[in-house]
């Protein structure tokens, strides 16, 4: 994939609190793809071109103690392909209070003319292969989104805390996109995506110690009319997330240690009871099922050696899983020799690494 693009742009100052800016901006993008097969021998070269042409304007306003921001633009595409018109209005908002406190708000329409096309290779153990593809207007439409988030931000005495807020709505994905391996892996259908959620973060640095805890909520799911009247879990909807560690750092010895749990990964499953119908898996209700929770404990130490004046040295330690958990991250079923198969894929179990480093 090659992208090319000339942008020209205008700044224009009514007094230091406001300014006004815009412009034009041409994109071309292509997308090449090979198709080369062995076994009969198939080879085929498609490249694909579309362009955008773009304008936009934008005023910015600062108040004169800079703890107001206001950002208002806007901007004009056109797909000269498909004779479509996409309008995206934008707003960024921040407003600082007594030097430590800022709050933030955030909202944005954009479009996307790529789309990343997934294939499993089910005899290799479902190994995913990604290949882009250019929007068609048709099978393959142009990505559009709208997303809203509303920030708070506290920064005073070696405390940093963060807490964000966020709703975000996606039309004109695929089925091919989002990496299906249930009833829907071979089904052309577009769709969207609706996701919302928090994301909170604490950290405090206490003379070498550097301390820090994430917490992340999202709601992400689904809504394909062709292919089921609901809506159902995103196969990406990681409803909790935790993540704790604790770093030291003192002259030329560094060490850390990290923490990291999540809720599992949506399944479909089979249904129990009757899990194959006529040469077919009959699957439950679309993810409606979830893995195990992944949980991970990494450590690791790092010192820096000065060999001479123009060589450094640099000596490293990590241990990856030091509970030595077998973490599941995906399942797949198939049907072979009329019975049903699961394949389970699971993380590493502990994994040492050491390195030793040299500069001159």
């Amino acid at each position: 994939m090659s992208e090319t693009s000339l942008k020209l742009k205008t700044n224009y100052s009514f007094n230091d609190n406001i300014k006004l800016s815009g412009g034009y901006h041409f994109v071309e993008t292509e997308v090449t793809n090979l198709d080369d097969v062995d076994t009969p021998v198939f080879r085929v070269l498609i490249s694909e071109v579309l362009r955008t042409h773009g304008a936009f304007g934008q005023i910015n306003y600062t108040s004169l103690n800079n703890n107001t921001n206001l950002i208002l633009g806007v901007r004009y595409n056109y797909l000269d392909k498909f004779k479509k018109q996409i309008w995206e209005p934008r707003f960024n908002f921040s407003q600082r209070f007594l030097d430590y406190l800022t709050v933030e708000v955030l909202g944005e329409f954009k479009h996307q003319n790529t789309s990343q096309i997934i294939n499993f290779q089910n005899d290799f153990l479902g190994i995913e292969k990604r290949r882009w593809q250019l929007s068609n207007n048709e099978d393959i439409p142009v990505i559009t989104s709208k997303q809203l988030s509303l920030g708070v931000n506290f920064n005073n005495n070696g405390w940093l805390v963060s807490i964000d807020g966020y709703y975000k709505n996606v039309e004109g994905i695929t089925t091919q996109s989002q990496g299906f391996q249930n009833q829907f892996e071979f089904v052309k259908s577009q769709g969207s995506y609706e996701v919302y959620g928090v994301d909170l973060l604490l950290r405090k640095q206490i003379s070498h110690f550097n301390t820090w805890l994430s917490y992340s909520f999202m709601n992400n799911f689904h809504q394909f009319k062709q292919l089921e009247n609901k809506a159902f879990p995103s196969n990406f909807d990681i409803n909790h997330a935790v993540s704790l560690g604790l770093s030291y750092s003192k002259n030329n010895f560094k060490s850390s240690i990290g923490f990291n749990w999540h809720t599992g990964k949506p399944i479909t499953t089979p249904i129990e009871d009757n899990p194959i119908v006529d040469q077919d898996i009959n699957f439950a209700d679309t993810n409606a099922s979830k893995l195990e929770d992944y949980l991970r404990l990494d450590a690791s130490i790092q010192y820096n050696l000065k060999i001479s004046d123009k060589t450094k040295a640099r000596i490293g330690v990590s241990v990856w899983n030091i509970l030595d958990r077998e973490n599941q991250v995906n399942t797949f079923y198939r049907i072979k020799n009329d019975e049903l198969n699961q394949t389970l894929q699971r993380s590493l179990g502990i994994t040492p690494n050491a390195s030793f480093r040299i500069y001159f």
